[in-house]
């Protein structure tokens, strides 16, 4: 069985609507919050680092590469659609997901109440096991901004 581990990050600053921040959408759940990404697509910090994590985990390119964030394609673009061309890489290259761990690292919003909601988005998409945890940035200069790290397992040959 081979099996290999992949990381992903992300990172968006944060702004109110009137200041150019988009709907805060983590992991496919639209969050009720005061503020929002500053991005080129949807700004799904949660998608974009299992994206990454999944890449890597297989040896791809990475979401950068594959959806360049100058390209007028990509503009506003839904990021489940980044995750499932990163789902159906892994699987064609034999790769099955085992697990995806999530950390979310911001001041707004708080993760909690969206936890089991955004798990159950993300495990339908995959099909593996998530587990997701909010932290703050504890009054560090990082306010204003959502931080995201990914980490995923991918498996081939458990079966043959």
């Amino acid at each position: 069985m081979d099996i290999r581990v992949g990381h992903g990050y992300d990172l968006h600053r944060l702004a109110t609507k009137e200041d150019g921040g988009k709907s805060m959408v983590l992991g496919g759940i639209e969050l009720d919050c005061q503020v929002g990404p500053i991005a080129h697509s949807d700004g799904d910090a949660v998608m974009h680092a299992v994206t990454d994590a999944i890449l890597s985990a297989i040896g791809s390119s990475d979401l950068g590469t594959l959806f360049p964030n100058n390209a007028s394609e990509n503009k506003d673009r839904d990021s489940a659609d980044f995750l499932n061309e990163a789902i159906n890489r892994a699987n064609a290259g034999g790769w099955a997901i085992g697990n995806i761990d999530i950390t979310v690292l911001c001041d707004e919003p708080k993760i909690n109440q969206y936890r089991a909601q955004i798990c159950d988005s993300l495990q339908m998409l995959t099909g593996a096991p998530i587990n997701i945890k909010g932290k703050s940035h504890e009054g560090t200069n990082r306010s204003g901004a959502i931080e995201v790290h990914a980490v995923t397992l991918v498996q081939r040959g458990a079966h043959g």
